[in-house]
């Protein structure tokens, strides 16, 4: 960060982690006091941190826009069964925000008998679009929670999924990183997102 902009008011980001902040005191030209989002304030060395002109424009730069059960099911499945989905993915975050809000870390299985409880009338596009928008939103939460990691088991098959994870991480979240999970645990069958790390490593 330029010295310049170390000014007592000067919005930024931290650079290895999650979260903005704000300068409180400009303690040298390398060194300034930061108040977090949470209202506490410690020291950051200046080349840690990056000035945002604005907060919001910046989060919507790269905070996708995740379509909904019911606006990815665009085909003939009985309205009985959109809103039972509907209802079930909404059960599904709301229990995955509240075991989030006290862990590091979280398992997500986007296997779609776990994501579904049939796969019945679905072709595979728009399975596959579940899929996503699942690990999107549960990748959301883990950012919002400020967990450390998530692990997603997308199994192996043709690496679409996989894949599709990689690139939409890369492309959409700038303050987290894939690598492939733990092979001895997960085969290869498995994907790390790391939240507040920037660099990829395979």
């Amino acid at each position: 960060m330029e010295s310049n902009a170390l000014k007592v008011g000067t919005k930024v980001r931290f650079l290895d982690e999650v979260g903005h902040g704000m300068i409180t005191k400009v303690i040298s030209t390398t060194e300034v006091m930061v108040e977090d989002d949470n209202g506490f304030e410690y020291p950051y060395e200046a080349a840690r941190l990056l000035v945002v002109k604005d907060i919001k424009e910046e989060k919507m730069a790269y905070e996708r826009v995740i379509p909904s059960v019911l606006e990815i099911i665009q085909q003939d499945v009985p309205p009985e069964r959109k809103k039972r989905l509907e209802k079930d993915f909404k059960t599904k975050y709301k229990e995955a925000n509240d075991q989030a809000s006290s862990r590091s870390d979280m398992e997500v299985d986007l296997h779609m008998h776990a994501i579904v409880d049939s796969q019945s009338g679905l072709d595979p596009a728009i399975m596959l679009e579940l899929q996503l928008a699942h690990f999107e939103r549960m990748l959301q939460i883990g950012v919002r929670q400020r967990m450390k990691k998530l692990v997603f088991i997308h199994g192996i098959g043709q690496g679409v999924l996989r894949h599709q994870i990689w690139s939409r991480v890369d492309q959409y979240y700038p303050d987290c990183s894939c690598r492939s999970a733990d092979p001895r645990q997960y085969g290869s069958g498995a994907t790390e997102v790391w939240i507040g790390e920037r660099a990829h490593v395979s």
